[in-house]
């Protein structure tokens, strides 16, 4: 199964959060949220098998790094799936140029 993609765009309250944002030497990292869709740089074969069925488990969702100062492993992204017969999470840092 592959849910739609739905683009995620922070939308940070205060302006802690509006400086924690962004990158000063990257304009790609920091933009990459998302539902659905395909997960940036982890083709099919390497998403996780459920724990309980063994089936291969649906991709849910992408979470970029956030800035400069939160920065996950120099730009990772998380990435989250999830088994809809059993409803058994899993997420996992991917390196991702794209």
């Amino acid at each position: 199964m592959t849910i739609p993609e739905i683009k995620l765009i922070p939308k940070p309250e205060s302006e802690e959060g509006r400086q924690a944002l962004g990158y000063k030497w990257n304009n790609i990292a920091g933009t990459r949220h998302k539902l659905g869709g395909k997960p940036d740089g982890l083709p099919v074969q390497e998403y996780p098998l459920c724990d309980s069925c063994k089936s291969t488990m649906t991709f849910y969702a992408q979470i970029d790094s956030i800035g400069d100062d939160y920065d996950l492993a120099d730009c990772m992204l998380i990435h989250s799936f999830v088994c809809f017969d059993c409803y058994e999470v899993k997420s996992q840092l991917t390196q991702s140029l794209v």
